[in-house]
This record gives structure tokens, sequence and C-alpha cells, in this order.
């Protein structure tokens, strides 16, 4: 305990804190600057640690980008473990768990994510590490996409095919957004148009397939 009467924190404990001031703000560098001109000078000065720090915890921009792919997975599993839990059992559930996959793909991040498959096809580097945790990620989100579509749809004939057919759809839907045109209310109104149909084609294929 210090003098004025604060636990002091372990080695670990500021390790952890330093790690993950260094995810977060690599996640933040990715949507802000892309991966071209996301380096990992400029990521240590916003998480507000030294370069040795940054060194010492992740030697390669690679690994560290890796290692932020893997952490933001993380907080959207949690995202979307605490959001599911308030959609309703069954009924609107499907409509439901569409709008809510849809609001979290919609955000910055996800063109981000996209942005690095992309920049892994010519970065051996950054491809050897993705790889590392590509089926990790691959697990963890198809798992997250269940629990959003409830016990109910796992019933269900078509379960697997709605939820591999609603990833596709949601990824597409993003890396759509980072090629479409300005014009913003244009935009939106094919998305709505887009996530209505859809709602209506994965009920029909959890039933009958």
């Amino acid at each position: 305990m210090t003098r004025d009467g604060k636990v002091r924190r372990t080695q670990e404990e500021r390790s952890a804190e330093t790690r993950t001031r260094l995810l977060d703000a690599t996640v933040d560098c990715l949507i802000d600057l892309g991966y071209a001109d996301t380096t990992t000078t400029v990521i240590a000065e916003r998480a507000g640690v030294s370069r040795g720090a940054q060194l010492h915890h992740f030697p390669t921009k690679a690994e560290l980008v890796a290692a932020a792919v893997e952490h933001l997975t993380r907080r959207i599993g949690e995202d979307l473990h605490h959001e599911a839990a308030k959609l309703p059992a069954d009924g609107d559930r499907v409509s439901a768990a569409v709008d809510l996959l849809w609001s979290r793909f919609s955000t910055p991040l996800f063109p981000a994510f996209l942005e690095l498959l992309v920049a892994a096809r010519t970065d051996a580097e950054l491809r050897k590490h993705l790889k590392a945790v590509e089926e990790r990620l691959a697990h963890s989100m198809q798992r997250q996409v269940e629990e959003v579509f409830g016990p109910a749809s796992s019933k269900t004939p078509g379960h697997a095919l709605a939820i591999d057919l609603t990833l596709n759809l949601m990824y597409g839907m993003a890396l759509q957004r980072v090629l479409a045109s300005p014009d913003a209310r244009q935009l939106k109104r094919r998305e709505l148009a887009m996530v209505s149909a859809w709602k209506d084609v994965v009920t029909r294929v959890l039933e009958n397939v």
C-alpha cells in the first residue's frame, strides 16, 4: 500500500494494463488511419506508453495487429452476449437478432477488420500472425451469432445454414460500405431494405431446410 492509502498494483497488473492500452490504441488507429498508416510509433503515442514498453509486449506491428484483432473479437463477443440477453425469447427473436448483428457489423470496426484481411494477402508476416488466430476467431464469431439467434433457432433444420448465410451477408454489406457512394441516405435506404428482406429469408431458411 502506498503512503496515500492506495493499494499498490502488482507488476502483472501494470503489464496487463499496458497491454490493454496498446490493443485499444491499435484498434482506434486502424479505424482512424487504416492499416498502411498505422505504425507502432503512432500506436505507442496514442496508448501513452513508451516505445520500449510497446516492443516488450509486441516486437512487430503484425504481432500487435493480430493481437488487437483477437482483443477486439473478445470485446464484440462480450457486447453481443450482453445484448443477446435482452432479446425476446421467441416470436420476434430472429428479426431482433438480425437487427442487433447489423448494428454491430455496420460500425467502423468491421471495415477496418476487412482491410486487414486484404492487407494480409500481400503482407506475409501479417498473414502468418492472422492465420494463427483465424480458427479461434471464426469459432468465436460462430458461437456469438448462435447465441444471438437464441436456443429456439438451434433446434430448427436450417440453423447452421442460416448462421453461415447471415455472417456472409453481414461481411458483404460491411465491405460494401467501404466502396459505397458518399450519398449516406441512399446507402441507408438500401441497407434497411436488405436487412428487412433478409429477416424474411432467414426465417424461411430456419424453418424449411
